[in-house]
């Protein structure tokens, strides 16, 4: 759907980020503001999915980063960099040697350089502490924009593969993430609104009252508007209106332009315009046109073939054998054999 990389090489689960969540936990372990650590994402492996893709502001260019950063191998081997745990200066070395590692600069974007690479993964994890701005709930305008010059923009692309009934699976259930706090207590999200529908089962648990039910008890809501005159204390205002666009008549410089006023009359137009050239269209509105109008009776075939006398007619009327004979019998006179 996006047009871009391909499937197998740079769609990966989004419990993938699980192995960079767990190398930022090794740096910011003595942080003093590292109350929650870093998220982590648990989920089943067939929960959703998610590509990187690195996009050049300046040309537009847009690469998917595991084109040119080998991410199943990158993976690996920061993982063996995290069950070192050597500790915050090691740990960066670690990584770095990692993307050198799995860097392949000749599928990179044209003007993307591995300084670049190295600088983006610092600015995202914070680990050498070097001040790309603030980005917490006291950072300012200029915060922003120092983070904006970067020529290089990181976009993750991820999608969720619903489950329906015919592709359900209990083992994704079993591992969502996502709680849900219900009367009932703490239910996933996957058991909540898709498979049986615990969704509806709770609400239909706990629910007050219909509202045929409601409406019976307690009645209707006023209405406003819809035809009836609202009353209102007054009708004075301070818009102010310009005498040259205000008219009482109704708009009509979109109908001299040809342009829909609508979205009903732009779909009414296109419909119209679409059946006006559809030869099909128009065959049946002629078949029914001599059906309703003149009176006649569709062609219907017996056992394959269709009836001499419902091919010609006779003043209007079908051919049978006592017309054909008539018709023989009058028949201009031809010279020759």
């Amino acid at each position: 759907q996006t047009g871009l990389g391909e499937p197998a090489r740079d769609w990966f689960p989004i419990s993938f980020m699980s192995t960079f969540s767990d190398w930022a936990d090794l740096m910011h372990v003595n942080d003093l503001k590292n109350d929650w650590g870093q998220l982590s994402c648990g989920c089943h492996p067939n929960c959703g999915t998610g590509m990187a893709v690195m996009i050049d502001k300046e040309t537009k260019e847009a690469v998917p980063v595991t084109a040119f950063l080998h991410g199943d191998q990158l993976a690996k081997d920061i993982a063996k960099v995290n069950d070192a745990s050597r500790g915050k200066f090691l740990t960066i070395v670690g990584m770095a040697l990692c993307l050198m590692k799995n860097y392949d600069p000749f599928h990179s974007p044209k003007h993307f350089k591995l300084t670049d690479l190295l600088k983006k993964f610092d600015k995202n994890f914070n680990a050498t502490g070097k001040n790309y701005g603030k980005v917490g709930p006291d950072r300012t305008i200029d915060d922003v924009m120092k983070r904006r010059n970067d020529r290089w923009n990181f976009l993750f692309i991820a999608g969720m593969w619903f489950q329906d009934l015919f592709n359900y699976d209990f083992r994704r259930t079993e591992q969502c993430i996502i709680p849900y706090a219900t009367q009932e207590g703490e239910i996933s999200f996957c058991a909540y609104n898709t498979g049986v529908g615990w969704r509806n089962i709770i609400e239909k648990m706990h629910m007050t009252a219909t509202l045929s039910k409601w409406y019976e008890e307690h009645g209707r809501h006023e209405i406003f508007a819809g035809g009836k005159n609202v009353a209102m204390e007054t009708k004075e205002h301070s818009l102010y209106l310009r005498d040259g666009i205000v008219t009482q008549e109704e708009q009509r410089d979109l109908d001299k332009l040809g342009i829909a006023k609508n979205a009903r009359e732009e779909k009414m137009r296109a419909r119209d315009a679409k059946q006006k050239n559809d030869p099909a269209y128009n065959a049946r509105m002629a078949s029914l046109y001599r059906e309703v109008v003149l009176k006649e009776k569709p062609v219907a075939s017996e056992n394959g073939f269709i009836p001499l006398g419902a091919l010609v007619k006779n003043n209007g009327k079908p051919l049978t054998a006592e017309s054909a004979e008539s018709v023989a019998e009058v028949a201009e006179p031809v010279a020759g054999d």
